[in-house]
């Protein structure tokens, strides 16, 4: 199972225009305060931002397994959690995962109390992450019947919120792949609000239109929010160069304008990342190992808490950690980056945050 998000970003920003990413960068802020006072704005922004966060299956004492620590400060007490419930097989059947198999984050009747005493919805996760499991249940109208039936039997019994679909390897689709995908989405909405419930579903980050993948289209089968996941930029870096920032300001400005001018900001949620990645320095795409969670990246070679040291490793395109080791670049979002992003969606009017990923002391936001 693959638990990385993965994003397509088609270009960059001019590096010379002066927008709300590279007056952040120039230490030149939003509505006239100081880079330095992000937090703060951030802070006053926080009453008008309902935040959102997945949680990933995992076995015993891997990092993901601290999530419910995590949330339980109620970091989203006002918002939703979304933990991967069902996953998609090849044959195109979905899976209910439970913790009966030995995984935190998966579904029993204590998972969904506990959930529901530390948020105020919760839109369990479908999980399809590759072509071939896709198709299959979205290209067969039995496969996509039982699955509807499944998903939304559980979410009426247990009274959650809605449903998170989370199908991906959007660039390997075929045009009858995204038609299918859509009515399949389209039937899932209908069964859903037949029962007073609401569908999300995950969408790859996109800086202009492409023929893999049209957010207008997905949002017109009556998708309540499309949850846009701008992140993992650092894939889409040319063969040799150096490996690019997660979510380099300038990239996530045009995903989130290119995303409001083909949706109402209303029914967007903008996704952010808190981890971290490593890869071959020149970059070598193939080789990045991503996902790292904070405790993980810790342990890294050459890492320090240094504050001194942090901020001279900043990097002033993203607001993230980096520093070379070995040959080898490490990457991570803090806490002051997070911040920085979500300024700049805030000055954007955007109002629906989530965040990939908890677990293993990933960071959270200033509050």
């Amino acid at each position: 199972m693959l638990f990385r998000k993965l994003s397509v970003g088609v270009a960059l920003a001019s590096a010379t225009a002066l927008t709300a990413a590279t007056a952040l960068t120039a230490g030149i802020a939003m509505h006239g305060a100081p880079a330095a006072e992000s937090a703060s704005f951030r802070v006053a922004a926080e009453p008008n931002v309902q935040f959102q966060t997945w949680l990933y299956p995992g076995g015993p004492g891997e990092p993901v397994c601290t999530a419910a620590a995590e949330y339980a400060d109620d970091r989203v007490k006002n918002g939703a959690l979304n933990p991967e419930y069902w996953s998609v097989a090849s044959s195109g059947s979905v899976t209910l995962e439970t913790t009966a198999d030995g995984t935190c984050n998966t579904y029993s009747s204590q998972n969904v109390a506990d959930l529901k005493a530390h948020s105020a919805h919760q839109y369990p996760t479908l999980s399809g992450m590759d072509t071939a499991s896709v198709r299959a249940l979205v290209s067969s109208e039995a496969k996509r019947t039982a699955a509807i039936e499944k998903v939304t039997s559980l979410v009426v019994s247990a009274g959650l919120s809605g449903v998170d679909v989370d199908l991906e390897d959007y660039w390997s689709w075929s045009t009858a792949d995204f038609t299918n995908y859509k009515t399949f989405l389209q039937e899932l909405a209908t069964s859903l609000h037949s029962k007073e419930k609401r569908l999300q579903v995950d969408a790859p980050a996109m800086t202009e239109d492409a023929a893999f993948y049209d957010y207008a289209a997905v949002a017109a089968t009556g998708v309540d929010d499309l949850v846009i996941m701008a992140y993992d930029e650092e894939y889409d870096t040319a063969k040799g160069e150096a490996c690019l920032p997660i979510a380099p300001y300038s990239w996530l400005e045009q995903v989130t304008t290119y995303a409001q001018s083909k949706v109402a900001t209303s029914k967007l949620i903008m996704a952010l990342p808190s981890y971290g990645y490593s890869a071959p320095s020149p970059c070598d795409t193939d080789a990045v190992t991503g996902n790292i969670h904070f405790n993980d990246m810790k342990q890294k070679p050459g890492f320090s808490a240094d504050p001194a040291t942090v901020e001279s490793r900043r990097d002033p395109s993203s607001g993230e950690i980096r520093w070379t080791a070995n040959g080898t670049l490490y990457d991570y979002v803090d806490q002051t980056a997070m911040d920085r992003k979500l300024a700049l969606l805030v000055s954007h009017g955007v109002t629906k945050v989530s965040v990939w990923t908890l677990g293993g002391g990933n960071p959270w936001f200033t509050r």
